[in-house]
């Protein structure tokens, strides 16, 4: 060992594939920084990264020890407790700890070289409304903004950037004009706060009083609550709990179109400090974010997946939205589970977790009736409505009319007659989803993966959704030389102008990732739908939950027979959370809610079981399914994964992986198979599933076989560990 007789070995963690840290010396003179704060080091000969000190030490294993270049922080940027947490992670994701830190790090943090993190300025409208109207009356879009920021406030200039793209100079008009506010920091005053005097259900009452009792200890809660049970006010209460002790709340959700929803309803409800995260801010804003929650200047923040890194002054709770949401879970780089980083956080802090769903994951639902976590039902809506009524309606020998049969076409006719909103849910966008040669059925297809091609009319082109390669329309079937070449199938693209040639004098909203690109777009939609005009609103996933519509009456529910087809054992759990979400948007405010689902199976027994009972027990008897199966949750699961342009020589490699393993009577190794999308970019995939009773057999495991020595050439196969798949490809 080699013991430097004047200076420290600081461990620093690095992005880099070989090692949790390196050792490098720290310089005569300077003091050696606490664990968590950036060092700037020299990598190889002329390389110079930005690694994280984790620790210290007095001597060190290697020899000619490079100092470290520069200090970056003059305050730990990850405290004890979050450096904790990924420690931990990174060691059950089985991925360095520098990849675990650098993935949970802001961009800004990894770079060298950054400017002063910019300012981000929050809007607040004064005074009542009439009197700025009086005021305004001959600039129009001060108005608009005055309005705006006065019903939905306080807000980020960019946020209104649907009314107009000059948004931050009209706020600073209006603040000339004395009727804004303006801050840093989101403030949120005493007398802003509102009192809508809520009478709780005696379920809410029941839940809020068993997370108050242990408020000052970890304990993980299931809010398991109905759509439209009140689980957001039960979130609100508990936040105004935490500031009461002056204590800070991370409030989870899964998509970045629920941060502003959610946002505005705390908002408005509380005396604190709040911030949103998420990533479609940019790395500045992000990081100001880190910097305000470390400091204690904000109380809460609402943020997606990676926010469960935040550091915080005095994190009191974490509370976790749709914890089943798939979300939740990142599917490139480190694959790690947001909300099981949150229990993790929770127990390292001795704080509460509350993780709140109308549709509770299978794992989650069975911790709960384990006795793991304490499981609080909400069962009855806070406006009493009985939950919607449901047809389950057979398409088979139907005509449809642009994927939607008479039948539900007289039904949106009758809810929008009587002034209410639809909406129509299919899970696929762009027009059709299929290109077929009706003579030889030739079936259009990607040349890189193993996918149809979409059809989307407003591009006139073919699209891969996978690797998003595009083609033209062929005039002849490139196979028979057919002009009999057409589309095939409905996406929402087709719904949506079906349904606008059919009801001309109502608005067709879409929602899906090819009409909804930006957070502007997203927020213009959003206003048609609460202007609470009757209306269409023709969505994909991104609507089935969270969202509340309180003029929506009638949900129709398109092309759903796909899963009942899947290989994914948890293909109907996905389902039924999805029907059971997308349903709940129905009747939440005084309209009586209708929900029509368009199958082919409609005698299907897990329509009988969803429907006829509930989620509940529809979940409890697919656990005993799980169960007699041996998969998850009673079981442990990996997946290992890889992709190269040969299937021969990714076949052998995953082979050797396989036999290179110790066997365990605790685990079942299936494959090497291919994955459900077999060729994906021109690369064949190909998957290992390890199936176990143990997790720490599992595990150790996976730890022996990444030690195994590789050939050269096997160096340069791209393959990743999946600990805990969320699905099988």
């Amino acid at each position: 060992m080699q013991k430097p007789s004047k200076n420290t070995v600081l461990q620093v963690a690095l992005k880099v594939p070989f090692a949790p840290y390196l050792d490098y010396l720290l310089p005569e003179g300077l003091q050696a920084p606490e664990a968590g704060v950036r060092v700037l080091v020299p990598l190889g000969k002329n390389k110079r990264l930005v690694g994280l000190v984790i620790g210290h030490s007095d001597q060190s294993e290697h020899k000619n020890l490079k100092p470290i270049l520069e200090v970056l922080d003059q305050q730990a940027l990850l405290d004890k407790h979050t450096l904790e947490v990924l420690q931990q992670a990174a060691k059950y994701y089985q991925v360095n700890l520098g990849e675990m830190i650098f993935t949970a790090l802001p961009a800004w943090y990894r770079r060298i070289e950054n400017r002063p993190i910019p300012h981000q300025f929050w809007w607040r409208a004064k005074g009542e409304i009439e009197p700025a109207k009086t005021l305004l009356k001959n600039a129009k879009k001060q108005q608009e903004i005055f309005e705006y920021l006065h019903k939905h406030g306080p807000l980020q200039s960019k946020t209104m950037s649907h009314i107009s793209a000059s948004a931050a100079q009209i706020c600073r008009q209006l603040q000339q004009k004395g009727l804004v506010d303006c801050a840093e920091v989101c403030f949120l005053e005493n007398d802003s706060v509102k009192d809508p005097g809520f009478q709780l259900t005696a379920d809410q009452a029941t839940a809020l009083g068993q997370i108050q009792a242990q408020s000052d200890q970890f304990q993980v809660h299931l809010l398991d609550g109905v759509t439209g049970s009140g689980k957001t006010e039960i979130y609100i209460r508990l936040i105004n709990d935490l500031l009461a002790q002056n204590k800070q709340a991370l409030v989870l959700v899964p998509e970045i179109g629920l941060t502003p929803q959610l946002f505005q309803e705390i908002s408005q409800r509380i005396n604190g400090q709040m911030a949103i995260l998420h990533s479609g801010l940019s790395d500045g804003a992000r990081a100001r974010v880190w910097q305000h929650a470390a400091k204690g200047l904000v109380d809460v923040v609402v943020s997606t997946r990676s926010g469960i890194f935040t550091p915080f002054k005095n994190l009191g709770s974490i509370l976790v939205d749709e914890e089943h949401d798939l979300s939740y879970k990142q599917q490139e780089g480190v694959r790690y589970s947001a909300r099981d980083l949150a229990i993790l956080r929770g127990k390292i802090q001795q704080i509460p977790v509350v993780l709140g769903s109308a549709t509770p994951s299978f794992e989650t639902l069975n911790h709960a009736i384990s006795g793991k976590y304490q499981w609080l039902k909400l069962r009855t809506r806070t406006n009493q409505n009985p939950m919607p009524s449901l047809t389950l309606q057979n398409t088979q020998s139907k005509h449809f009319i642009k994927g939607l049969t008479a039948k539900t076409i007289d039904a949106i006719d009758v809810h929008l007659a009587a002034g209410n909103q639809v909406l129509v849910f299919l899970n696929r966008r762009g027009w059709s989803h299929k290109l077929i040669c009706h003579d030889c059925g030739w079936v259009a297809e990607c040349d890189d993966c193993d996918a149809y091609l979409t059809y989307h009319k407003h591009l006139d082109l073919l699209k891969c959704h996978h690797c998003e390669r595009r083609y033209s329309l062929p005039e002849f079937c490139p196979q028979c030389g057919s002009q009999e070449v057409e589309t095939m199938g409905v996406g929402t693209e087709k719904l949506a102008d079906g349904l606008a040639e059919r009801f001309h004098d109502f608005a067709v909203v879409r929602f899906d990732r090819d009409a909804v690109k930006t957070p502007a777009q997203w927020q213009k939609n959003l206003e048609v739908v609460r202007s609470g005009q009757p209306c269409v609103i023709v969505g994909t996933q991104m609507l089935s939950k969270g969202h509340d519509f309180p003029l929506l009456s009638l949900v129709v529910v398109v092309n759903v027979d796909n899963s009942f087809f899947s290989t994914d054992f948890r293909a109907t759990e996905y389902l039924a959370q999805l029907l059971v979400q997308v349903s709940g948007r129905a009747g939440r405010a005084k309209t009586k809610g209708e929900v029509i689902i368009q199958t082919q199976f409609p005698e299907h027994e897990f329509f009988q079981m969803l429907f006829k009972a509930n989620y509940q027990t529809f979940a409890q008897q697919q656990l005993l399914e799980r169960d007699a199966m041996r998969f998850p949750p009673y079981t442990h699961m990996a997946i290992i994964r890889g992709q190269h342009r040969s299937e021969r020589v990714l076949d052998e490699f995953l082979q050797k992986l396989a036999n290179g393993m110790q066997q365990s009577e605790d685990i079942s190794v299936m494959g090497p198979l291919p994955a459900p999308m077999q060729k994906r970019q021109k690369l064949y995939r190909m998957q290992l599933i390890l199936n176990s009773n143990d997790r720490r057999s599992l595990h150790q495991t996976i730890y022996q076989l990444k030690q195994l020595p590789l050939a050269q050439g096997e160096q340069q196969i791209p393959w990743f560990v999946d600990i805990d798949p969320v699905n099988f490809d």
